[in-house]
Formats: structure tokens, sequence, C-alpha cells
């Protein structure tokens, strides 16, 4: 009864799976070689089953399988697991959704939450399961930035233009220079720092307040800083500044285009006159109002007061602007930092 379960191998069909049996690390696999093996030489399924320590039928389910797939039967297929809740096209809907806002879809609400996207959606999934579709895609729950929102009509011109002229001084037509004015204050400014668990670090305050101001310029194509301390913010340093950029192109052909923000020094009479002296060499433009994101100046304060007056106290104005004025040498001295800065 036993020689109707044989299973005839040839000479290469069984040297293949024996070495299989040899060289496969998974034990699914080598039983399997070994059941087929031994069936090839007339053992008894119920023997077989008995060597293996399993079921007769998986002896049979594996000859069954063995006689309609040949050796691939042998091998571990990758199980395909259980069906995906959401399809590829709910899956893109769902994305697409969540990168607009609610209001901008006809919905009288301002934030997505997960019963709102699948109201919206039509989906019959659990909350949860819709929370792993969205960290797939790489979408996470955070806190958003305030940005300022530009009342001025012209943004998008004065933005246009703004690219305008990054292209001419690309094309070496101009140097272009963006200038910005900076408080410096006794008071440090705090940030992130690191901290002992169970600890927070503590910055000393002064009893008085006193404040200072940096003006500074950096060229957007090389990188060069222009940057001076002054002990009030007034058209005075801002002319201050406008000379020391002036002089580091006196014998340039091509103008020279500062970009400044609608601060009132920018405009003052005495800033008016001095620019009609020098209106072959030098003009300015003035960017829309509530705009600091198109300044990249922006980031090079951002920079020194990381460095600089970040959770320090300098307990003195002499120490402190001591500091401030070693800082933008340095990076007065290194171009490609403020490059990496401003880009």
């Amino acid at each position: 009864m036993a020689s109707t379960h044989i299973i005839i191998l040839n000479h290469r069909k069984r040297k293949r799976i024996r070495h299989l049996a040899r060289k496969t690390h998974h034990k699914v696999v080598y039983r399997r070689c070994h059941i087929i093996l031994q069936l090839a030489q007339g053992r008894p399924p119920a023997q077989i089953a008995a060597q293996w320590d399993c079921h007769v039928c998986t002896v049979y389910r594996m000859r069954q399988a063995f006689l309609h797939e040949g050796e691939s039967s042998l091998r571990v297929k990758k199980s395909p697991g259980r069906p995906r809740k959401l399809n590829a096209r709910q899956v893109q809907a769902l994305d697409d959704t969540l990168a607009c806002e609610p209001r901008a879809l006809g919905q009288n609400f301002s934030n997505w939450s997960t019963r709102t996207l699948l109201q919206h959606l039509c989906l019959a999934v659990h909350a949860v399961t819709l929370l792993r579709y969205l960290w797939r895609l790489q979408w996470r729950w955070s806190r958003p930035l305030r940005r300022i929102a530009s009342p001025d009509p012209r943004y998008a011109a004065k933005a246009r233009y703004l690219r305008h002229l990054r292209r001419q001084a690309r094309q070496q037509r101009i140097h272009l220079y963006y200038a910005d004015e900076m408080d410096v204050a006794l008071l440090p400014t705090l940030s992130g720092c690191w901290m002992r668990r169970g600890e927070q670090t503590q910055v000393f305050t002064p009893g008085q307040n006193v404040k200072q101001y940096v003006f500074g310029a950096v060229n957007y194509i090389t990188g060069a800083l222009v940057g001076l301390t002054w002990p009030n913010k007034n058209n005075v340093g801002f002319r201050q500044l406008l000379r020391q950029v002036l002089a580091l192109h006196e014998n340039a052909t091509q103008p020279i285009v500062i970009v400044v923000d609608n601060f009132r020094i920018h405009a003052a009479k005495a800033v008016k006159a001095w620019l009609q002296r020098h209106r072959t060499q030098l003009r300015l433009y003035f960017l829309p109002t509530y705009a600091p994101r198109l300044n990249p100046i922006e980031r090079v304060w951002r920079h020194f007061r990381r460095n600089v007056t970040d959770n320090y106290f300098f307990h003195t104005m002499t120490r402190l602007m001591r500091a401030v004025e070693s800082f933008l040498s340095e990076m007065a001295e290194s171009p490609d930092v403020i490059l990496s800065i401003v880009a």
C-alpha cells in the first residue's frame, strides 16, 4: 500500500534536493527536503511522520504539493499577510486631503482630526488604523509656527522683483546686499540647551537692562559681511553702514543694491539726501511690509544670538560688546559659513 506513495526522482533532482537540505538554514525547508527524499526511497508516510514529529497529513500534503509544483514547493513562500484596510487610491486621497486646509475643501472647521478625515473620505476603518496610515505617509502631530502675513498688496510683485535682483547678482551685473539692524541687550536671550534630567539651568539677569545695536549687511553672492556696533538705532548708524559697503566696492563698475525692510530710519531725509549724492553707485530696495522671511540676514542674526547672547549673562555691557565685535569679526572672515546660513 505504501508503494502508491512513492515519488520518482531522477539523479539530478535527488542531487539538487540533497544540496538544498545541506545548505538551507530554515528548518521547514530542511524537513520538507528529507520527507520527499524518504518518500522517494519508498518509506511509508506514517513512519516518516513519526520520525519528523508531524502529522501524517503533513506528509501527504507535502507529496501532493511536490507533484504539482515541483522543487519550488520545498522553499518557504513569503506570506502575503492580512490584506490592507485601504487601497492605493484611498491612501493617495488621504495624503492629498491632509495636505489641504479643511476650509479650502468646503469644510466648516480649521483643523483635521481622525474623525473628520474618516467622515470626509467615507472610510470604514478604525481611527487607530487611520493613524497608522498617517505615520506611514510621514505625517506627524506637531505644533505649527506663527508666520506674519504681509498686508502689502504688492507682496507678490516685490517678491518677484527680488528674485530678479538675485538673478542679476548671480550674473555679476549688480552687487546685492541684505541689510538689517539687531538689538543687543544685556538681558540674555533664551534658547534650548542641554540640562541634566531633573534640573533646570538658570540664567542670571541684570537689575536694569541696557541696549546697544548692531548694523549689518551681507553679500548674497560672496557671503561678505559688513557689520558695526552703534549706541543708537538711528539713521546715522545706517548711513555709516552704507559708507562701509560703498568703500568695499569703491572701484567697481556694477551698481550696489541693498535690500532693507521698511523701518523708518531707512527712509529718513538724511538717508535720502545721502543716496541722492551716490545714486549712480548705490540704491535701496524696500521689502514688503512684515516680510522678514524674505531677508536672509535674519538667519545670520539667529546664528549670532545662538552663539553669543543665548543663555549667557555677560554682567557688563563692555564685556558683551567685546564679545559681539569679536564674533562679528570671526564671521566676516568666514564667508563660506555666511553663505551656508543665508542659502
